[in-house]
């Protein structure tokens, strides 16, 4: 029988200080694994790593210290990231660059060094954060992060592909409208619309969106790669 326990696990966790990363630690360490967190804000937290994820240096320089302390990573979850609302036409190159560097080029170079690793003991699970927004453009937030998520689903399907035959796994996520800080920041006549859009009714909750990263990551989900799994109250059905 497989469950979803992760004792002896070392799990590293990026983008870690926000409500949703917050989340995802502590559902993977309820479940007995060890796990390291990553943010450009400080944590508090044992095994906190403070770093820009945008520094292409810093996902390598990570990976390799958490090697160096815990001779493994079994999990790594990609859930670093920034959604501005800019409009399409006030986009600047600087801002564009910005997002693609800490949503897609960072999830790329930390799978790249964990995928080394994972390779190496013939086993992993890579889980990243991909977006409702990836799957129908940028409608409430800007192009570039709905560009960025766009791309991260694909990233997903070719790290699936190349770690599969070395036993690793290689999984996304795509929510919808989480109960988040810029959830909460809206109107209650914008966030009563908002729910009322939505089939179930209601927003997700950043609980939700852990439980299902840390079922993907988990022996539960052996057979399961390559898929980007939504999370959105059934707004996207597709």
């Amino acid at each position: 029988m497989y469950t979803t326990e992760f004792h002896g696990a070392v799990v590293l966790v990026t983008g870690a200080a926000g409500g949703i990363g917050q989340a995802i630690g502590r559902a993977f360490e309820a479940r007995g694994a060890t796990v390291y967190r990553t943010d450009i804000r400080p944590g508090t937290e044992p095994r906190f790593i403070t770093g820009d994820i945008a520094d292409p240096q810093f996902p390598h320089r990570c990976v390799e210290q958490i090697v160096h302390e815990a001779s493994r990573i079994d999990v790594l979850v990609n859930n670093a990231g920034i959604c501005p609302r800019t409009a399409l036409p006030d986009i600047t190159a600087e801002e564009w660059k910005r997002v693609l560097d800490i949503n897609l080029t960072s999830a790329f170079l930390l799978s790249q060094a964990c995928m080394a690793t994972m390779v190496a003991r013939k086993s992993g699970a890579i889980i990243s954060l991909a977006s409702l927004a990836g799957k129908v453009g940028g409608i409430a937030v800007g192009a570039h992060y709905s560009a960025s998520k766009a791309a991260v689903i694909c990233l997903t399907k070719t790290l699936a592909r190349y770690g599969a035959p070395h036993g690793v796994r290689a999984n996304a996520v795509a929510p919808g409208v989480i109960q988040t800080e810029m959830t909460a920041a809206a109107t209650p006549e914008a966030r009563e619309a908002l729910a009322k859009s939505i089939p179930l009714g209601r927003f997700g909750t950043p609980e939700e969106v852990a439980e299902t990263i840390v079922f993907l990551a988990s022996k539960a989900a052996g057979y399961i790669t390559g898929v980007t799994l939504d999370i959105n109250g059934g707004l996207l059905m597709d």
